[in-house]
């Protein structure tokens, strides 16, 4: 969780042409300075041989690992003790650097870059999954221990790794009954469908299953240990250097989708007056029945609801985040103008501090209503921008400046976050106008490489594809696998104005559309929906997502759904993903 006394130092980076230097000079050694060199370390070495040589023979030694180690040391210029791994005592030698102590260095030996050094009898965390699309509460040591004992009701089927079911067993002090499967990661996530539940080491788990509390502590997510000693399930394993696990790598991201400070929104937070504070005191809320017809259009149901408590607990998921981010959907003009009804947005910015009261640490403005003002909106929306604590990106009073993206640290790892719009071309920037960063290659493509290169992390934030359908244009999914190819880490987008399906390109996800966030449509169902992924991430990989369903009240507060309701939301994705995802 991140320590809020700490916050997060942002830093907006200036796209740079590839190949183009570095800024700054650098200064290169001359060729009198070299060849002066050259003669001082022929001469020293001249003398050191003649010493050597009257001196007479020395008797041999084995080298000696820990002294190896130690010059070794120089690869860390800043003189900071190496990390060892957790099975390495403080003062022994270690294994990933100077192979077994008990040996003799054989100086004609090289390690393989294709075969990471063995760690032996490392403690690594077994957590309980599921499929990705269940929901629903996590287990207790007794849930546990019933299901792998083949006594529980609750789940269908059982399936743990074959290399550690023995070890697992003895944890639990339990023997886990033959009813129970056996697998690699692979088979568990595989085998992961309606009703099971897989046991997985940490260092396996991906966005293809979903991790769920055991004794009510989780590794991922915002509400994650900080240590893995505080874990209920460890058993001792031999594993490969690359494949430990590292709580302290660990990184999350909440992605929200169009969010307005316009119509329902400012309605209920000034003219009702109930505050900025408003839209994110949301709590939980459950759908109690769906009737014809919501305002304005006509033969779409909406849903009846409660709310049953948890107030503030969507403030929490936006605040205890590493990183936060969302689309702003209007600008901020100084002749800004409430409007109760249509599709021109504009915001005072006064209100910004709906945002700044929940730290949300980034805000794109790569959408369709950014140009709604024209340029002088523009430029009064990134003048009051800058006053906040807030970054930004997406837009500019040029094409230059419009394709400036953003790089924030959050957690142990750097986010580079790159927005754009694909629709309604009128408002893309030009070189000699202003509007929002386009979704195209020629511009965005080379961004993306550069980013990758000075971010742990990339997010593509598009402002893309069809209004009030889940299913993408052919379009974006073309240019969502080549950003992905360009190195993206994942793509994440909204526009549809509802939930939209999932796709994994070369092993990354890519959102379509997340739907509203703060927004005020209210006539569907599906306009009321949204979700808020939760994403973990280590070491620059994705490795869970949370979805975080939730149902807007008011027309401007998000409450998380029940399981029930969820199940629906995640209905809505997980069909309209199908042939996207095989899982």
């Amino acid at each position: 969780m991140r320590d809020q006394n700490a916050p997060l130092r942002r830093q907006a980076v200036q796209r740079r042409e590839p190949g183009s230097s570095p800024p700054g000079p650098r200064r290169g050694i001359g060729a009198s300075q070299i060849l002066v060199t050259i003669l001082f370390i022929v001469f020293l070495v001249g003398t050191v041989g003649f010493i050597v040589a009257a001196l007479g023979p020395q008797p041999t030694r084995t080298p000696d690992p820990s002294a190896f180690i130690a010059a070794s040391g120089s690869a860390h210029p800043s003189g900071a003790p190496q990390t060892l791994p957790p099975s390495v005592p403080a003062g022994s030698t270690d294994p990933a650097t100077s192979g077994d102590p008990s040996t003799s260095i054989d100086p004609s030996a090289s390690p393989s870059p294709s075969a990471p050094p063995v760690v032996e009898d490392v403690l690594m965390p077994i957590v309980p999954v599921v499929g990705f699309w269940e929901s629903g509460a996590g287990l207790s040591r007794a849930e546990l221990t019933a299901a792998l004992e083949g006594s529980t009701d609750r789940f269908s089927s059982v399936i743990v790794p074959q290399e550690d079911r023995a070890a697992i067993g003895a944890a639990l002090g339990i023997d886990i009954a033959a009813s129970v499967s056996v697998g690699d990661a692979d088979a568990i996530a595989t085998a992961l469908g309606e009703g099971a539940l897989g046991l997985m080491r940490a260092a396996d788990v991906t966005p293809r299953v979903r991790a769920i509390p055991l004794e009510g502590k989780e590794l991922f997510g915002n509400d994650r240990l900080d240590s893995t000693l505080d874990w209920p399930l460890t058993v001792t394993v031999d594993e490969t250097a690359d494949r430990l696990w590292d709580q302290s790598a660990a990184v999350t991201v909440v992605v929200g989708g169009d969010s307005m400070m316009d119509r329902g929104i400012y309605e209920r937070v000034v003219n009702r007056g109930k505050g900025s504070d408003y839209p994110f005191d949301g709590g939980t809320a459950e759908i109690t029945g769906r009737y014809c017809c919501g305002p304005f259009v006509c033969c779409y149901e909406v849903p009846s609801f409660e709310k049953t408590g948890n107030a503030g607990i969507v403030r929490r998921l936006v605040e205890d985040a590493d990183l936060t981010m969302i689309n702003l959907e209007n600008p901020l003009p100084d002749n800004w103008v409430f409007h109760l009804h249509g599709t021109p947005f504009s915001g005072d910015p006064e209100l910004l501090d709906i945002f700044t009261r929940v730290n949300i640490d980034f805000m794109s403005l790569a959408n369709n209503h950014m140009y709604d003002y024209g340029t002088s909106g523009i430029a009064d929306t990134l003048r009051h921008l800058g006053r906040t604590d807030i970054e930004f990106a997406g837009a500019g009073m040029d094409l230059e400046e419009a394709r400036r993206y953003s790089v924030l640290d959050a957690g142990s790892s750097r986010v580079a976050i790159l927005p754009c719009v694909m629709i309604t071309p009128g408002v893309w920037a030009q070189e000699d106008r202003a509007g929002a960063m386009p979704c195209q290659d020629d511009q965005l493509v080379p961004n993306i490489q550069e980013a990758s290169t000075l971010a742990d992390i990339v997010i593509v934030f598009p402002s893309w594809g069809p209004e009030y359908t889940p299913d993408p244009y052919a379009s974006q999914r073309r240019r969502g696998a080549r950003w992905i190819a360009a190195g993206a880490d994942v793509v994440v987008g909204f526009g549809h104005h509802m939930v939209g399906s999932m796709e994994e390109s070369d092993g990354k996800l890519i959102f379509y559309s997340v739907g509203n966030f703060i927004f005020d449509q209210n006539w569907a169902e599906f306009t009321m929906e949204g979700i808020l992924p939760e994403l973990t991430f280590a070491h620059g990989d994705l490795v869970q997502v949370e979805m975080n369903p939730f149902l807007t009240a008011d027309q401007a507060q998000p409450n998380l759904l029940d399981a029930e309701g969820a199940r629906h939301v995640l209905g809505v994705i997980e069909r309209a993903s199908e042939g996207y995802l095989d899982y």
